[in-house]
């Protein structure tokens, strides 16, 4: 339901349900699981990780990998190596 409103709107302004977490990450928030997650151009949104919420914050480690799946996707996309020979 989240992702079909972000399509159709466009945002979400409830940070009970999504959330920027900074580093170009966002939190998709379903009750109780999270999913983080970038956008890149052509309106994708693209999920690198998700886990269920055990506390108020996001475990470093999940953020990190987040933020190193980021890296690593525009980095093969830009260089053409984004799908194995």
């Amino acid at each position: 339901m989240l992702f079909k409103r972000i399509g159709d709107f466009g945002k979400i302004s409830d940070k009970t349900k999504f959330r920027n977490e900074g580093n170009k990450i966002y939190t998709f928030k379903p009750q109780p699981n999270r999913f983080l997650s970038f956008f890149i151009e052509g309106r994708k949104i693209v999920i690198t990780n998700a886990f269920r919420k055990k506390s108020d914050k996001i475990p470093k480690n999940q953020k990190k990998r987040a933020i190193d799946d980021r890296l690593d996707y525009l980095s093969r996309t830009e260089k053409g190596t984004y799908y194995g020979k």
